[in-house]
Order: structure tokens, then sequence, then C-alpha cells
């Protein structure tokens, strides 16, 4: 095998040039941010902004709890969590949505060049690539890091579940099937939220002893929730009204940062904490795309193509070992986010 030694060094350059870029990304963004904070007129309207979105995303929830019977559940903290931190999330995600279609669309367009004119054509605007390839792991980056955010996308996440199962007591006999179909998707990605919240809730700090206590219990309440799950089949709507509720307490106390008390100790009795394979999950995401793009290089392939294998290996090994299903409700989740 001929190792091409000037594509590696284009490849070098390439990332060499994305780290500047990331760096200078970051440093903008931190400089605006100092600055809009000590603007008192912009930091009000950002505000009232961010409290406006909250209110619109608590709403719908508010109102299925109704439709439930469980409207003298105490959510007040559950409706203040977004007050300075609901707009930020659009924000990003919107962000990301508009990386990720600009990405998108530089590779349709490639493809269809390359149908045409019977040539493998790499990017017909290379700058889009490097765009999406930089500032995508960065909102990524960002996201994660920023606690209040990642909070509260898990109380977005939440807030659709309880919706989910309010459609589901509202559905009829022949749409009660897709409903409870949703249902799943998005009690599944309040586990997989839950399991992490020792990591993302705002009143743990990092390296605090607090944190092994608060995955023990997160671990114990993904395994509650997993049993509430279960009775829906067999207790109709009594079981959607008993899963809603736990949500609804899970989701109130997460909020007012109990995270070592997301339900009381007594409901857990009995109850086996699940594990968590996020790490390994996410680990063979990460090496499928480093393999798929060295392996390109080593062949030598074009230009542009190497960044095309080592996304669509890392979207296989996702649908691989998060399920089909857990893509699809993750995408309906953003949009869901989008159209509020």
């Amino acid at each position: 095998m001929n190792i091409d030694l000037e594509r590696v060094a284009a490849v070098q350059r390439s990332v060499i040039g994305g780290v500047i870029l990331t760096a200078l990304v970051v440093v903008t963004y931190r400089s605006l941010a100092w600055i809009a904070r000590r603007i008192p007129p912009l930091q009000v309207w950002w505000l009232a902004w961010n409290a406006r979105t909250s209110e619109k995303d608590i709403t719908p929830t508010t109102e299925a709890l109704q439709r439930l019977g469980l409207a003298g559940l105490p959510i007040q903290s559950f409706r203040e969590a977004g007050q300075k931190t609901a707009g930020s999330v659009k924000l990003r995600y919107s962000l990301l949505t508009f990386v990720v279609g600009l990405g998108t669309g530089d590779l349709l367009i490639a493809v269809i060049k390359t149908i045409e004119t019977q040539q493998l054509q790499p990017s017909l605007t290379p700058s889009a690539l490097m765009l999406a390839a930089v500032t995508l792991p960065l909102l990524t980056w960002a996201a994660q890091r920023s606690k209040a955010i990642a909070g509260y996308r898990l109380l977005l996440a939440i807030m659709a579940a309880i919706e989910a199962c309010d459609a589901v007591a509202s559905a009829g006999t022949s749409d009660r099937h897709q409903a409870l179909r949703h249902l799943d998707d998005t009690c599944s990605t309040v586990r997989r939220s839950l399991l992490r919240v020792h990591r993302i809730a705002s009143s743990v700090g990092r390296g605090s002893p607090r944190q092994l206590n608060a995955k023990h219990h997160a671990a114990l309440v993904v395994a509650k929730l997993q049993q509430a799950e279960t009775q829906v089949d067999a207790k109709g709507d009594a079981g959607i009204r008993t899963l809603a509720a736990l949500l609804a307490k899970i989701g109130n106390a997460f909020a007012a940062g109990r995270v070592s008390t997301l339900l009381p100790e007594q409901s857990l009795r009995g109850a086996v904490p699940v594990s968590s394979r996020e790490g390994l999950r996410l680990a063979a995401v990460v090496v499928a795309a480093a393999g798929a793009f060295c392996l390109s290089v080593l062949m030598g392939l074009p230009a542009g193509v190497d960044l095309v294998l080592a996304g669509s290996a890392a979207v296989l090994t996702a649908m691989a070992v998060y399920g089909p299903r857990a893509a699809i409700a993750k995408a309906s989740e953003i949009m869901s986010i989008l159209r509020q």
C-alpha cells in the first residue's frame, strides 16, 4: 500500500487550521458574551426573551397534566427552570441545524455533480465542509460544557415525554399504537439523559463527592421509570397517569437542584440500578469515524471523500449502537424544539 505523503501533509495542515479556527471562534464567542453581560439593555432583552421562550415550552406540558388529572402536582421549580436558558437552548439548536444543513447541502450538490460528470467530485465548496467539520464539534462541545443548557435539554425531554403520555391517553384505537411508539422514544431519551445527570446538573460541581451518589441514585430512578413504562399496557390510562406523575416529579426535583433525591428513597426500594454504556457507544462512534478517515487517507482517495466516509461511518455506527429509533427520536426532539 502506497502512502501519499502529500495527502498526509494536507490533512495535517487541515487539522492545524481547524484547531486554530476553533480557538478563534471560542475566543470571539467568549468576548462577545463578556461584552453583552456589561450592556444592561441587551441583558434585559435577553432575559425577557428567555422567559417568554420558557413559558411557551412549559404551557403544553401544563395543559397535558391538567388533561391527565394531575394539575395538583407541584411543578413550580419545573416552570421556573428555563427562565434564563430556554432561549439559549433554541439558539444553539438553530445554529447546529444550520451548520448541519449547510454541510449536507454541499455534499448533496457534490453527489449530483459526480453523477452528471461521471467523475468523483469531493465538494463544490470545500469551505462549507470545513465550516461544518469545525463548527459542529464546537457547538456540541459548548452544549455539553454548559450545564445550564444541558440541564434544560433534560427538562425539555421530560416535557416531551409527559406530552406523549397525554397523546396516548387521548389517542383513538387506530392511532394508539403510534402514540405508544412515540412514548417509548421520548422515555428512552429521558432515560439516557438521566444516566448523565451527575455531569449535567448545575448543583453538582466537577470532582464533587456528591457525583457518585447522584450517579447511583439516577440509575435507580431509571430502573423505576422502566418499571412504570412496563405497566402502561397492563394498567391502561392508570398506568399512563402514573408514568406522567413520575416524570413530573423527576423533572421538578431536578429543576430544584435535588439530583440525589429525584424520587423518594422509599419509592426506589427493590429497584435494581441500570448500567450505562454511553461511554462505550460514544467510543465506538469515534473509533469508526477516525478509522474510516485514516483508511481513506492511506488509500489516497480524493480530498473531501475522507470526510464523507468518516461521516458515513459515524452515522452507521451510531445507528448500530444506539438503534435507528433512537436516532429518529433525537432528530424529532431537535425539530420539536425548533418548531415551538
